[in-house]
């Protein structure tokens, strides 16, 4: 195949499975496989993604110039069905189950221990592993080993953010620092990067024995939430707490784990982290924790930012992994004084390595084949399956026989429409177009409500969400109406809803339904009409019947599931839940509660 129209495949096979399709070296495809498997923040070999990024590009793997792992770690599909239907492999994941799990409650009884679990990376099994791994992938997608190529987890990270951002033209010729910073990839925790020039210079980095990511994850099983999927319960529960009792458990971490130049230190390794909560804070009031590992949390990444841009001088600042979901932290950086520009990776997690990846493969083989490395940052994050009016058709056909009662009508003009039933106090499940990138819904897979109805919370929550009661709803906010009910100095680009802001008076009033019920801040999608021109014509239509230029904007899904991504999960959600509406692309369907 000519290197004129290259395709580079990215894989994530940790937790958040994903694939990411470049093409030219522009991202033209992207998904996690928890949408097709509907298990959430589903590991390993994402089959169903890759299928789906081949099929959308009209491919097959034959036309692959390279595929790029956002790992080297050996073990990513240890767990992966497919990976242990040999027997070689079924034996390498049980005996790396067997050596893992005594190994984590030796270390924390002492850190001795943690280190001879460390040595065996350096022995034949690891090695073994490793080759075990290519040859998976090869098997699966029919291609030679040689094709293959492991990335390491934090340059991943990197790349996905800094080439991802809508600037990267303006930024390629001027210092960028690059900020990762999650639970571990690759024996580290955290890496700094200086860009410029497409020239990467890490700068600094912190061990993955010192981790502020499993420190908040370990901190989320002991309240006994979710590890690596509720962590943002805890940041919404933390200003509750008492300032005191918080302040008391912000000590307490903050003499366990602080900012040393460019990176993280802690006086006890990750392993022993658990260990620690049990012995300090067995007494200790739930809201008290929550609020003490966020400020903690706010203080150490602030620290680190702020250090990286003094040291450098540089004012530009890009973040990614997984502890950057953390969007009260994220305002917190936005507000620091040495920052000018500020970019956070749409849904920073794992789940984007895979783009990293791909983007990081492009380069390799523009270096291999000496052709211009041009990368692009992807138009839009709607990078996910699009559906026929067949499909659409078929499936509504099919959902009318088993439900005779729901009314299913065309809309003559969607926009006005849907508007209407919103601005009346309904509730309107909104499907369309290609299925949004990442953990956020932006618009093509939401459900949608009036902002300024703060008793339409509780009905989303025990008829719909079933969501924790401390837990906030986020705004989608048109550009032109953004500067009226968030603060927002340095104009921060917030189409992703990675940020969150305190808001003004009149926020209070028009979308109090979308604020943090105890601080008053909100996570906002701003829009502007390229990036969603259905979206936005619905908020506009909203604006004219009301007034106001906002949505309450929440993901399309039940409690604990992914979110929706084709007509049959819409469909079947729908029926299950307490929603009256859904606008499954322009036809509304209307049931009788």
């Amino acid at each position: 195949m000519s290197v004129k129209t290259p395709y580079i495949l990215g894989i994530n096979g940790s937790h958040g499975a994903s694939a990411a399709l470049l093409k030219n070296g522009e991202l033209i495809a992207c998904a996690q496989e928890e949408r097709f498997t509907r298990k959430k923040n589903q590991p390993g070999y994402p089959k169903h993604a890759i299928k789906f990024c081949l099929e959308y590009a009209g491919i097959t793997t034959k036309n692959l110039n390279g595929v790029s792992l956002g790992f080297k770690n050996p073990t990513l599909f240890i767990d992966d069905l497919e990976y242990t239907k040999t027997v070689t492999n079924s034996l390498l994941s049980n005996l790396k189950s067997a050596i893992r799990k005594p190994a984590n409650f030796l270390g924390g009884k002492h850190p001795i221990f943690h280190q001879a679990y460390e040595l065996h990376k350096k022995t034949p099994l690891w090695g073994l592993l490793a080759r075990n791994q290519r040859q998976f992938l090869a098997n699966q997608l029919r291609i030679a080993p040689a094709k293959i190529h492991c990335i390491d987890h934090h340059t991943s990270h990197g790349f996905a953010a800094y080439y991802s951002n809508p600037d990267l033209e303006s930024l390629i010729r001027k210092k960028t620092l690059v900020i990762t910073l999650d639970g571990a990839g690759d024996g580290v925790s955290s890496r700094i990067f200086l860009v410029e020039n497409d020239r990467w210079t890490t700068i600094a980095s912190t061990p993955e024995k010192y981790t502020l990511g499993w420190l908040y994850e370990y901190v989320t099983q002991y309240l006994g939430m979710k590890p690596n999927e509720d962590e943002y319960k805890v940041m919404g529960l933390a200003p509750y707490a008492d300032k005191h009792a918080a302040e008391k458990v912000y000590l307490l971490f903050k003499k366990m784990m602080s900012v040393e130049g460019l990176s993280i230190q802690s006086d006890i390794p990750r392993v022993s982290y658990p260990a620690f909560l049990e012995k300090y804070l067995a007494k200790t009031r739930f809201d008290a924790v929550a609020g003490g590992i966020q400020k903690l949390t706010e203080e150490l990444t602030c620290e680190l930012v702020q250090n990286a841009c003094k040291e450098t001088g540089v004012s530009t600042v890009i973040l990614c992994g997984g502890v950057f979901m953390n969007v009260k932290a994220n305002m917190r950086i936005a507000e620091l004084p040495d920052i000018k520009k500020l970019f956070v990776m749409p849904s920073c997690t794992d789940d984007s390595t895979s783009i990293g990846a791909a983007y990081y493969g492009y380069l390799e083989m523009c270096r291999k084949e000496k052709s211009t490395f041009s990368p692009k940052p992807p138009k839009t994050m709607y990078l996910g399956p699009q559906f026929s009016k067949k499909t659409i058709r078929d499936e509504l056909n099919l959902f009318r026989k088993k439900h005779p009662r729901v009314q299913i009508r065309q809309l003559k003009s969607p926009a006005e429409e849907i508007a209407q039933l919103l601005s009346k106090g309904f509730i309107v499940a909104h499907f369309k177009g290609r299925m949004e990138y990442g953990a956020r819904a932006l618009g093509n897979r939401s459900i949608l409500a009036d902002p300024r109805n703060a008793g339409i919370v509780k009905i989303l929550n025990t008829q719909i969400k079933n969501r924790d009661f401390w837990m906030p709803f986020a705004p989608t906010i048109l550009e032109e109406n953004a500067d009226e009910y968030i603060i927002n100095p340095k104009h921060i680009h917030s189409p992703y809803m990675m940020v969150a802001f305190h808001t003004t008076e009149k926020a209070k009033k028009d979308i109090i339904a979308t604020l943090h019920p105890y601080d008053g801040t909100a996570r906002a999608q701003i829009l502007r009409s390229e990036q969603n021109p259905a979206f936005y014509q619905i908020i506009k239509a909203f604006e004219r019947a009301t007034g106001v230029g906002a949505l309450l904007n929440t993901s399309f899904n039940l409690h604990g599931e992914p979110i929706v991504c084709t007509p049959e999960d819409a469909l079947h959600t729908f029926s299950r839940s307490g929603l009256r509406y859904l606008v499954l692309e322009d036809h509304l369907l209307t049931k009788s509660l």
